[in-house]
């Protein structure tokens, strides 16, 4: 999509902008992470995880995940694989005579396991590029006085946001309640906005939802019961009849299983439905069809709802989807800032430079690379950098609050699909 040539957007005042939003503590505030928010710091994100998986599989196995990759088409993923063996489970029940695309119940099953206990392996390292800048963000997220919750929904189902909450000892919680295997309650999320469960902590605990799962989650059977329920263990080692939900299945096969992914996605559209929100995105690149069609749905119905969307891929290079800036255009209340280029207003045009020279005792300022000329606020470390700098007091002119030192431009990676566990 072409950009005005005869507009330029001014990054200042549009960090200004952006600040005096998030400023604003009658605002609902809720962040959106996707991808890029894990892989900044070095963790895989799904296209690495599906060339790896590929080729840490048993040699039994391989043949068969390679088959059913290359069935799902040139784009699919590891994702898409799982999608295909839970289908496949679902389909074949318990019946061991059965066949479905070339699995049988057990092996099925063991394959789902086997994928899942990889995934787990490769993203519960400690992050390369250190844990630093989410343990920064969670330590600005403390310091924020809001009249609600602030909420996190996220694509990831790493734990690299949890850690960052617990160095910098931010409380939060995500609807599981216990000690030895927290329990997932649905009340809790499915409460009504505003009206939070009895159960629920008080609004200065940060919401984490994980809309994919998360490699600290399992399905359980209750000592008491025998029922299947889902539980949090992180700490604990997967075993081989484990099953880690990672990345819900699309389709309806066993409901205690989507159970979190119904009631997250469900709050999320709600949340996005109801009052004055801003909706902060950032390392997610709009490739998740299901939820952009409730950012979007949420940004037609509700004309309170402002989404600032960060992106790390410049807006020119063509393979930001031609639809998000067509929908940026039509919708004022969406506005997406990318490196080379920014839609505000419905205006699509480049940026200017700066129209003042950050303060000697600042440098430069957090959201531009002077001499790339480039607004930096798609790269999450940047944009770490920017809310303890420049939203770390009420001025940014007055002074700075405890920041962490700002990284070099980071090389993009690879693309960063939603859903990844670095995604």
């Amino acid at each position: 999509m072409t950009a005005d040539t005869h507009t330029f957007h001014d990054p200042l005042r549009e960090a200004q902008e952006f600040r005096e939003q998030v400023g604003s503590p009658k605002r609902r505030l809720v962040f959106f992470f996707g991808a890029g928010t894990s892989q900044a710091v070095g963790i895989d994100g799904v296209v690495q995880l599906t060339k790896r998986i590929g080729e840490e599989l048993p040699n039994s196995d391989k043949p068969v995940y390679a088959r059913l990759l290359k069935e799902a088409g040139p784009s699919a993923t590891v994702e898409s694989v799982l999608d295909n063996i839970r289908l496949c489970r679902e389909l074949l029940g318990s019946d061991e005579n059965r066949e479905v695309n070339g699995l049988k119940c057990a092996g099925a099953a063991s394959l789902d396991r086997g994928i899942c206990r990889l995934i787990c392996k490769a993203v519960k390292v400690d992050p390369p590029g250190t844990l630093r800048f989410h343990t920064a963000f969670a330590g600005w997220l403390k310091s924020v006085d809001r009249e609600q919750p602030i909420e996190i929904f996220t694509t990831n189902y790493d734990l690299v946001l949890e850690r960052g909450m617990e160095a910098a000892e931010t409380p939060h919680f995500d609807g599981f309640i216990g000690s030895v295997a927290p329990y997932f309650v649905p009340a809790t999320v499915e409460a009504s906005i505003g009206q939070p469960h009895p159960l629920c902590p008080p609004r200065t605990w940060v919401r984490i939802w994980k809309l994919h799962g998360s490699i600290g989650w399992r399905l359980v059977a209750n000592p008491l019961s025998g029922q299947k329920r889902i539980v949090r263990t992180p700490a604990a080692e997967v075993g081989a009849d484990d099953d880690l939900m990672i990345f819900p299945s699309r389709q309806k096969y066993m409901d205690s299983r989507k159970q979190p992914y119904v009631a997250y996605h469900d709050r999320f559209r709600r949340l996005l439905s109801s009052g004055e929100v801003l909706l902060v995105i950032a390392g997610y690149s709009f490739g998740d069809q299901h939820i952009d069609e409730v950012i979007l749905e949420a940004l037609r119905a509700n004309n309170r709802l402002a989404v600032s969307a960060f992106m790390f891929e410049e807006l020119s290079d063509g393979r930001i989807q031609d639809d998000l800036l067509k929908h940026a255009r039509m919708l004022r209340n969406l506005t997406v800032y990318g490196p080379d280029q920014a839609c505000v207003g419905g205006i699509l045009a480049p940026w200017s430079d700066p129209n003042q020279p950050a303060p000697a005792w600042l440098g430069d300022w957090p959201f531009w690379d002077r001499k790339c000329k480039r607004f930096v606020l798609g790269d999450f470390l940047a944009f770490v950098n920017f809310l303890q700098e420049f939203l770390g007091t009420r001025d940014p002119l007055v002074g700075l609050e405890q920041q962490v030192a700002r990284p070099a431009p980071a090389a993009p990676p690879s693309t960063a699909t939603p859903g990844a566990a670095g995604s």
